[in-house]
Order: C-alpha cells, then structure tokens, then sequence
C-alpha cells in the first residue's frame, strides 16, 4: 500500500514539474494565442499571430519614372508643359474629356466624378533631351463646359524600341514600380482597354468659373489609384 502512494506522489510530482515547464499565457485578445517557454532560466513569449505586421500600412514603391506638369487656359487655347525622368523620345498621351453637365460641382472638385468616355481633344507630347516636354494647343471645343484633362504614359503602349530604354535587360515594363491601372481604351484590337501606366490630371472649368481661364494649374496625381 505504501508503494502505491509513493508511486501516485511521485506520479502527481511529475505531472506537477510538466506543467510548469510550459504553459499557456492567453491574452485579452482572446484570438492570440501566446506560449511562454522558459530557455535557460528566462521566460520568452512567442506570438502565434504578428499583429503589428499584419495590420502596418505596406510602404508604397516610389515610381520608376515620373512627370510634372502644369496646364495654362487662354481663351480657346490649352497648352501643356512640364518635365520628366522618362527618357528622351518617350511620347506621353494627353486627353480632354467633358463631365456631364448635371455632375455635382463638389464631385468634380475632389475627383470622385467621372467624365464622359468620348474625347474631346488629345495629344501625342514627345519628350525632349532634356527631359522637357511641351504641347502644342490642345483644342477646347465647349467654353460653357467642365473637363477633366489627363496626361499618361503607358509603357506597353510604347515602341518597342522605347520599352528596352524604360528597363534593364530581363525586365518587363509591366514590372516597373509605381504604376496604376488607367482606362485607355483604343482602336487596335490587339491592345487591352486598360493598362498599367502613370497618370496625373486636373479639372479644367467653364470659363467664367475659377480655373476656368487666363490661368496656369498643375496636375496632380491620379490614383484609382491602386
């Protein structure tokens, strides 16, 4: 009889010094579960779930190339003009399209309308030596009528002696860092209607609004952004 307690004792004793070695630790975030295992006489606490890694905001690529660029009114006139990290011949697409006339002006104002697909008046733009690029007037058609202008440069639309300039040898120019998806839908059935690229844009008024004419605005940056 007493060999048998002594086994239970020695039993419970063990059982007792397992339990001890590890245990489980449970937050008040019931989902997270920590375990608590001692090495070398210090207890160290390992998250089965990273939180802080999960939910941290992932930093955006600063683009492979970019433009500035401001558009001056007068009258009938629209021109554009700016400057670029693209190379020398790189051609950037400019297009006007019309808001419907019933669009909230607030709407237009934060960029959250979208204009008419139809466009107005567009423009090729060739980049110069250096890094310089200038339109030739773009046509306004409707004074008493607000637009939305943009300039793009889609890399997969270039020649393709221009896309070998844009990356190193082994690299795709869909992989360059930066770009959003833009709608440019076009006429050769062998181009998908939306493609990566950059974009930036800016309202252009009627005419006897503000930024409606006799003054400059620089394009902002346009994220459907992605």
């Amino acid at each position: 009889m007493n060999g048998k307690k002594q086994l239970t004792f020695i039993f419970i004793w063990l059982m007792l010094s397992l339990l001890t070695a590890c245990r489980l630790d449970f937050s008040e975030d019931k989902s997270s579960v920590r375990q608590m295992v001692k090495k070398d006489g210090n207890t160290e606490l390992a998250d089965k779930v990273d939180k802080e890694e999960q939910t941290s905001p992932q930093k955006k690529k600063e683009p492979a190339y970019t433009f500035d660029a401001a558009v001056t009114l007068d009258s009938t006139s629209i021109q554009l003009k700016g400057k670029t990290t693209l190379p020398p011949d790189a051609v950037l697409y400019a297009r006007l399209r019309a808001y419907p006339e019933d669009t909230s002006l607030d709407d237009i104002k934060d960029y959250r309308a979208e204009p008419y697909m139809k466009i107005t008046s567009e423009a090729y733009i060739a980049v110069k030596s250096d890094g310089t690029f200038q339109s030739e007037n773009i046509e306004r058609l409707d004074f008493p009528q607000r637009y939305l202008l943009e300039l793009i440069f889609a890399p997969t639309r270039a020649e393709e002696s221009m896309q070998q300039k844009l990356v190193k040898e082994g690299e795709s120019v869909e992989d360059l860092a930066g770009m959003t998806e833009i709608d440019l839908p076009s006429r050769n059935e062998f181009f998908d209607d939306v493609v990566p690229g950059y974009i930036k844009h800016v309202n252009i008024m009627e005419m006897d609004e503000p930024d409606g004419d006799d003054v400059t605005l620089e394009l902002v940056s346009a994220e459907v952004e992605q």
